[in-house]
């Protein structure tokens, strides 16, 4: 096999049973979440943060279903790109199954020679992107040939997709009183501080030229999924609904800015936690779904592909 496409992504834990092993392998990765502790400690607090927190966050999974439907979403997103591009397209988790590593060795058992990677991350971040980048190099590099895609934060069909989810829940929505909150998943502080991480400034130009498109609506950023003993990007998401209701706007759609498809953050942090405090607060809570096998976010991710082939 001459040329291959390998989409990578966090994981998630698609049934109860994953909840624990996903949250272990996800906090004992030191470059995503560092505690500040000797790294000789970081593995032994992982096994206990994931221990305290999984009986903890298994009621959240049990209310979407009885685990994330993310792994599901990502497999069926892969089969699409695969046949646009037509080449056959490998699927690696960093955190959950299907493993990057057991990933790895079917690829080169393939006799892969190119390899063309392309993660769900949108935007460019050093723990996002910059994982998935530096683990398909430490477990290919040097046995095949990789090229990476690291941003296609403004890829045209991915920010039409935007665009079209949006504006069928904006249709007949006044905008005197509407307010668009693009909710994105939140970052250790010091990635930005101390890395540059670009991933603060690569949503606010994603959003930026969306909303080119709906000049009449106000808009705000947020971050949610705050997780671990550390500081994270601000402001929240719940601290932004506070304000959105504060400044006297009756209605709020929100778009799940930084995710390609449904999963824990949405269907349950989004949905059941911030869509009840919204209401609390009197507002007209909106959320945009997530059509992860729309054409037009296909076509994105095909034509980051083609772009890495051309070159």
């Amino acid at each position: 096999m001459r040329e291959a496409v390998l989409i990578t992504y966090m994981g998630a834990p698609s049934n109860l049973k994953e909840i624990k092993p996903f949250l272990y392998r996800l906090f004992s990765d030191r470059d995503l979440i560092n505690f500040g502790v000797p790294k000789i400690f970081q593995k032994p607090l992982a096994y206990l943060i994931a221990t305290f927190r999984a009986p903890k966050v298994k009621p959240q999974y049990e209310a979407i279903g009885g685990g994330s439907p993310l792994v599901k979403n990502s497999v069926e997103q892969s089969r699409l790109v695969e046949e646009n591009v037509g080449l056959k397209t490998f699927l690696g988790m960093l955190y959950s199954e299907p493993l990057l590593e057991k990933i790895a060795e079917e690829i080169l058992k393939s006799g892969v020679e190119k390899l063309y990677h392309i993660t769900l991350y949108p935007q460019f971040s050093y723990g996002t992107v910059g994982a998935c980048i530096r683990d398909v190099d430490k477990l290919l590099k040097g046995k095949t040939e990789i090229r990476h895609v690291k941003s296609w934060t403004l890829n045209r069909n991915y920010l039409n997709w935007i665009r079209e989810l949006l504006k069928k829940e904006l249709r007949n929505l006044p905008s005197d009183k509407t307010v668009v909150l693009f909710s994105a998943h939140s970052l250790p502080k010091y990635f930005v501080e101390e890395k540059k991480d670009p991933y603060p400034e690569e949503i606010r130009r994603t959003i930026s030229e969306v909303m080119r498109s709906f000049p009449e609506y106000k808009f705000r950023i947020s971050y949610q999924s705050k997780v671990g003993p550390i500081e994270w990007l601000e402001p929240s998401t719940e601290e932004t609904l506070r304000r959105i209701g504060e400044e006297g706007f009756k209605r709020v759609v929100v778009f799940p800015i930084s995710f390609v498809s449904e999963h824990i953050e949405t269907l349950y942090e989004l949905d059941v936690e911030y869509g009840n405090l919204a209401r609390d607060l009197g507002l007209d809570y909106r959320r945009v779904k997530l059509d992860h096998k729309h054409p037009l976010l296909i076509s994105a991710i095909s034509e980051e592909i083609n772009k890495l082939r051309k070159n």
